[in-house]
């Protein structure tokens, strides 16, 4: 597969990169209300085979975080990449954390940052992680106090490189005044484009890499949904606007639109999807979250297509005819 610098002068990686996450049994809480269930643990079998497949195929960004099924995305990954001995570059997150009445919170403290790389490095059987990312503000802790932490990662020998996962372009900023951040995580997709210009902006300015989460926009852009659902208050992760009338019934007449488009390409709309990502300027790679190894293999062709300027025109007019 072909590879990019995950930042300027920083080491290869493929465009595709895998995220490993655990899916719950309910609805991921909100942040600050009470997780009513428990965590469900990742299936081994399939599980096992999707990240084989994925490291013969030559992906080589591998990524998770500390929350996922309470640490067993992080044993499972760390555990299959050992034994195939691939070359590869691993990442994980930290700062979500759930306090002792079970809710769901922030905490980028320097303390509670130290602890969960520790856990991570444990579970993923790694010295070293390669790229560890704070994920999501916290604005019950001073920014400076955040890059402490990070910082002494770094200089403890942890951590390689330090990025950030879900902040907005302006609290990058203020971090990177106090720590050395060189990769941002943002969601980028064909129906979420108004940040895009900004973060192409500010990677260029500041030598960061961008690597674009949630291509396929919570499954929207993979035929998930035909417009027709309601989702209860109690979802968050369908909570924001791209799952609100009318936005949500005109995604999912794009979707049906770019499905009929890369049909006729010979493709499917997932690979479409992708590949519109991956030609964005400044897109170091892409997190993919396949259910399975069938899903994987069917959207690796996403990083050797190049879509033709004129088709990628077309893909921008159907998204205006339905207000997006």
């Amino acid at each position: 597969m072909k590879t990019r610098a995950l930042f300027p002068g920083g080491p290869p990686v493929s465009l595709l990169g895998l995220r490993l996450v655990a899916p719950p049994m309910a609805p991921w809480p909100r942040f600050g209300e009470p997780c009513l269930y428990e965590v469900r643990r990742l299936s081994e079998e399939p599980t096992v085979a999707m990240i084989r497949a994925a490291a013969a195929s030559g992906i080589t960004l591998f990524d998770s975080d500390w929350a996922s099924g309470n640490g067993h995305a992080e044993e499972i990954l760390g555990r299959v990449l050992r034994e195939t001995g691939v070359d590869c570059l691993l990442s994980t997150k930290g700062g979500p954390r759930f306090d002792f009445a079970g809710r769901l919170i922030h905490d980028n403290s320097r303390s509670n940052l130290m602890n969960q790389c520790e856990d991570s490095r444990q579970r993923l059987g790694r010295q070293q992680i390669d790229l560890y990312s704070v994920q999501g503000q916290d604005d019950s802790v001073e920014l400076k106090l955040t890059a402490r932490g990070l910082n002494d990662l770094v200089h403890g020998g942890r951590v390689r490189a330090l990025g950030v996962a879900d902040f907005s372009p302006l609290a990058v900023e203020e971090l990177m005044r106090y720590a050395p951040i060189q990769v941002i995580q943002a969601p980028i997709n064909l129906l979420e484009r108004s940040s895009i210009q900004a973060w192409h902006q500010l990677c260029s300015r500041c030598g960061l890499g961008l690597i674009a989460t949630d291509p396929l926009a919570k499954g929207l852009l993979s035929g998930t949904f035909n417009g027709s659902e309601t989702f209860p208050e109690i979802d968050p992760q369908r909570a924001g606007p791209l799952f609100q009338p009318p936005k949500f019934e005109r995604a999912a007449r794009f979707s049906a639109s770019l499905a009929d488009f890369a049909q006729a390409r010979g493709l499917t709309r997932e690979v479409v999807a992708l590949a519109w990502v991956l030609a964005l300027p400044g897109v170091t790679s892409v997190f993919i979250e396949p259910r399975n190894e069938q899903e994987l293999r069917s959207w690796l062709a996403a990083a050797d297509l190049e879509l033709t300027e004129s088709d990628r025109h077309l893909i921008v007019k159907m998204l205006e005819e339905q207000g997006l």
